[in-house]
């Protein structure tokens, strides 16, 4: 009982409440937006696990889709009139069920970071706004929240973000289950392990940096048998490659109005950043430049890679390593806050 009152679940409650009126707002007017047709396939997935008309990499996304698919299997369901009515197409059980675990998964990954925070020494009350920011950010809201994976995804790259501040071999199986993910998050880490190993030379890092890379590759090779489909296979070519990066037809203008919206947590990172160099204060270049190279990264990819303007919505599933940045920054402010509060007042 005292571990579990150490858990502080009161506080998942909370998150929880906040988190509900996105849930039922996206399960009574969400659709299938045209802007994320993954989506589609993501439902006939969680229908049938082994659907030969899902393309990779939709159907690597499994242990979302295997969660999901049992939930339906359990007879979960709200019976309300929703927008997703009018596409019969597509099961009203199985949309809902997607969106109630992204719901439960976006509650309990700001209960994650609050837990997250605190267990790293920081404030109680910044740890609890981290998670809040986490709710309000805009890929949270307009993508997250919406039928498909990564919410899940997102949660599972939380706490890797945990288990590689404390250094732990935990972030292992973590890893493991991102081959059946998320796919992404091995590209962006291997830039955040090679960079800390460049300039703190722990053979942690490059050790991280080594599995991130065994299982990208891994998963390259599963794409390639196990779950090939021909339909995406032509971006794994070194032929589609060198042609695209000389032949992109994105818009410019479009992918940076699309990332500037979905970044909206970074921006906040980056509006302290240049806060602080205002007033003369210090601030934490090593990660600043991290973050530069993840973004040139996916920005990179979504030309070479035909991902249109999705690059901010990618980018944003690093949210809990941005919010980690954000609370190193402000950690002089609120220390310095609660030291005046501590001083004894003048009578």
């Amino acid at each position: 009982m005292k571990k579990i009152s150490q858990l502080n679940l009161k506080m998942l409650l909370v998150y929880v409440l906040l988190a509900f009126p996105m849930f039922y707002f996206v399960y009574k007017f969400g659709v299938l937006l045209q802007g994320y047709k993954d989506a589609e396939s993501y439902l006939k997935l969680y229908e049938n696990l082994r659907s030969p008309d899902v393309e990779a990499p939709f159907n690597m996304r499994l242990i979302s889709a295997t969660i999901i698919h049992y939930m339906d299997k359990l007879g979960l369901m709200y019976y309300t009139e929703c927008s997703i009515d009018k596409y019969p197409q597509f099961d009203k059980s199985l949309f809902f069920n997607n969106v109630f675990l992204n719901f439960f998964c976006i509650a309990l990954t700001g209960f994650s970071l609050f837990r997250i925070f605190v267990k790293l020494g920081f404030n109680q009350v910044m740890s609890f706004l981290a998670g809040v920011i986490y709710l309000l950010g805009f890929g949270t809201i307009f993508y997250l929240m919406m039928p498909g994976p990564d919410a899940l995804s997102v949660l599972i790259f939380t706490w890797v973000i945990y288990f590689y501040i404390k250094k732990s071999n935990w972030i292992i199986p973590l890893f493991v289950m991102l081959i059946l993910q998320r796919e992404y998050f091995f590209l962006s880490f291997m830039v955040i392990a090679f960079m800390d190993w460049w300039k703190l030379k722990d053979k942690y890092y490059i050790e991280i940096f080594a599995v991130n890379l065994g299982c990208f590759l891994l998963y390259i090779v599963l794409r390639k048998t196990i779950f090939y489909t021909y339909h995406w296979n032509h971006q794994l070519t070194f032929k589609f490659f060198w042609h695209t990066l000389f032949n992109s037809d994105l818009q410019i203008v479009p992918l940076i109005k699309q990332s500037m919206m979905t970044m909206n947590v970074y921006l906040i990172y980056i509006f302290i950043l240049v806060y602080k160099k205002i007033k003369g204060l210090s601030i934490n270049k090593h990660h600043l430049i991290i973050t530069l190279l993840m973004l040139a990264e996916i920005t990179f990819l979504s030309f070479v890679m035909t991902f249109g303007t999705n690059n901010g919505r990618y980018f944003f599933l690093n949210i809990p390593y941005f919010l980690y940045l954000i609370m190193l920054e402000l950690k002089p402010f609120y220390k310095q806050l609660l030291s005046y509060e501590e001083e004894p007042q003048a009578v």
